[in-house]
């Protein structure tokens, strides 16, 4: 009944309209201009509000993102500083040689150095607190605390957060003390985290807005409203809470206290922990509500001008109309570095104007998201260099130390001096490798072509490798062509990109295995599956294979699935196979082994 009626309803408005129009030609071209002038603006400038609407969207995002991010960094690089240290204090040999009131004198002397922490002791294998840098708790038994317990197996341990008689928020580190590879003592230290209360309050996001740190349990260890830490609050009912659990970070939309709020969250991946950045959505937002109107009113304004020109100029306006038309569209597919050119001096004129501000406005903010992706990318940049420098520093200013005192003893070796100097030495070269590796890749790489024999290369990495190979009981398998491959490559940064892969497939066969190195030319060209003319290089390994979703991070820099590893080895290989205007690939089955397809163009 109801579709029978609908029907009629559309029976009898199309046939007013076809009487409205056979009246009189001038509203037919009314209509007709508005159909094929006014309706195309509203709609792309429409199209236009909802790609502002999402830009700034992003922006705010990002925005907020980024700062959670550096609060991240910086609770991170805050429990970083103690844990150095105690890993510093007990990989040191003298600790375990120290008598009872030396290791006194040197935990007070840490605890004094550095007021990060409340106190330091050592227990014995027993769980008795030996050593103390708190009145009282002399040979107290802490055998039925998780710090022994956990560090007498030989792992580290991190508490939850808790709070002391002054509440102000701490936690403890328990780090293995080892002779021999066996666990003669454990290392703790109660570490001071009132200053991440500091860090977080210091961070202000527009009147309202402000960052919160959450623990593992979803408890508060910082916020503004200290009551609210006080008193335990828990956050795992929150919407984001699962994510950072998860070690996602993202944004999400929820209330409280019946006011609208928008959150960034970023993990401390290290603690489980969680940096939570909260602003009321109103403010959040306030500029895409201005933007809104604004675009509406000038929506509304161009459209009342063009009712009103169409009585006396819908002829004159034609061309313009298409003009701005074809810009809008322009706009709407992402081109905003094209501007609308109108040839007249009229109110469109003014239309067209307005429109070129908008695409203006809408490439700086693009900008600022990519100037924004950059600074993110610096973070990350320095946050790696700061980890992966520190640790030979402090090897080095421990081997200086020892060497130190060998210096001032007479009747000391030589052999035993050179030993020490030996280490600081290659704690040098591994940082100078590690600087060198990180600079390649803010920069393409520079080539330096010769004329290259692609085999002698390859042949002079493996038995470079060969030995290495033996001791792993790995055999490396060359499959060349029979033709030569001479052409123009930089020698020793394809040295580099070989080497590498090869010693990838090394680490994923640990148990002994083989490795294929194959030359050919390129076969999915005779396939007919590519045009690119050139050489294949294959490396075929037997190893642990890589997961399937994993395949496409590869490449990415600081991606590693190695404890020791950078991330940098592939992701530079990469750049410089692309600076040969070549191509690499990998291909893997988990279980079953990784090919590596490296394609060179070659004319020969």
């Amino acid at each position: 009944m109801n579709s029978l009626r609908i029907g009629t309803y559309l029976k009898i408005s199309k046939r007013n309209i076809r009487r409205y129009l056979e009246r009189k030609i001038q509203r037919r071209l009314i209509l007709n201009f508005v159909g094929l002038g006014v309706l195309p603006i509203l709609i792309a400038s429409f199209l236009l509000i909802g790609l502002t609407e999402n830009t700034v969207q992003t922006y705010i995002f990002e925005r907020n993102l980024e700062i959670a991010r550096g609060a991240s960094n910086g609770v991170s690089l805050f429990v970083k500083e103690p844990l150095t240290i105690l890993n510093t204090m007990a990989q040191s040999r003298d600790i375990i040689e120290m008598e009872r009131f030396t290791q006194s004198r040197y935990i007070n002397k840490i605890q004094n150095s550095y007021s990060i922490f409340r106190k330091i002791y050592i227990l014995d294998r027993s769980g008795i607190s030996v050593v103390t840098t708190s009145f009282g708790e002399e040979l107290k038994n802490f055998q039925r605390e998780p710090e022994y317990y956990v560090a007498i197996t030989g792992n580290e341990y991190f508490s939850n957060v808790n709070f002391t008689p002054s509440n102000f928020p701490a936690m403890s580190i328990a780090l293995p003390i080892r002779r021999y590879n066996t666990v003669e003592g454990i290392l703790v230290g109660e570490i001071d985290l009132k200053n991440i209360w500091t860090l977080l309050d210091s961070i202000q996001v527009g009147k309202t807005g402000f960052a919160m740190l959450i623990s593992a349990e979803g408890n508060a260890i910082a916020h503004p409203d200290k009551p609210r830490v006080l008193s335990r609050e828990n956050f795992t009912q929150y919407p984001f809470f699962n994510a950072l659990r998860n070690g996602e970070e993202g944004m999400s939309f929820y209330a409280e206290n019946d006011v609208n709020l928008f959150a960034t969250y970023v993990p401390v991946r290290e603690f489980s922990w969680g940096i939570v950045v909260q602003q009321n959505e109103d403010e959040a937002f306030e500029l895409v509500r201005k933007m809104r109107i604004q675009v509406t009113i000038f929506v509304s304004i161009t459209t009342i001008l063009a009712l009103f020109l169409a009585f006396g100029t819908i002829r004159r306006i034609t061309q313009p109309i298409e003009t701005l038309v074809k810009g809008v569209r322009t706009y709407a597919e992402g081109d905003l570095s094209h501007r609308i050119k109108i040839e007249r001096q009229d109110e469109l004129v003014v239309l067209g104007d307005e429109f070129n501000k908008m695409a203006e406005s809408l490439e700086k903010n693009q900008r600022q998201l990519r100037r924004m992706e950059r600074l993110a990318a610096i973070s990350r940049f320095a946050s790696l260099v700061s980890h992966e420098i520190r640790n030979p520093l402090n090897a080095m200013n421990i081997n200086l130390q020892i060497l130190r005192r060998l210096i001032s003893q007479t009747d000391s070796p030589p052999e035993k001096k050179m030993k020490y100097l030996n280490i600081i030495t290659s704690e040098i070269n591994r940082m100078n490798s590690l600087v060198t590796n990180f600079l390649a890749i803010t920069r393409p790489p520079e080539l330096n072509l010769i004329r290259s024999d692609l085999h002698q290369i390859l042949e002079e990495v493996i038995l470079t490798l060969e030995g290495q190979a033996k001791s792993l009981a790995v055999e490396v398998k060359r499959e060349y062509s029979d033709r030569s491959f001479y052409g123009m490559f930089d020698y020793n940064q394809l040295k580099q990109v070989f080497q590498n892969i090869i010693l990838n497939s090394f680490d994923a066969m640990k148990d002994g295995g083989q490795v294929i190195v194959q030359t050919m030319l390129n076969p999915d060209r005779k396939k007919g599956k590519s045009d690119f003319k050139g050489i294949q290089i294959r490396f075929i390994d037997s190893g642990v294979g890589i997961p399937k979703q994993k395949l496409s991070e590869i490449f990415e820099f600081y991606y590693t699935t190695k404890r020791t590893g950078t991330g940098l080895g592939l992701a530079i290989a990469k750049q410089i196979i692309e600076g040969h205007k070549g191509k690499i690939e990998v291909e893997s089955i988990e279980g079953s082994g990784t090919t590596v397809i490296i394609t060179l163009p070659w004319e020969g």
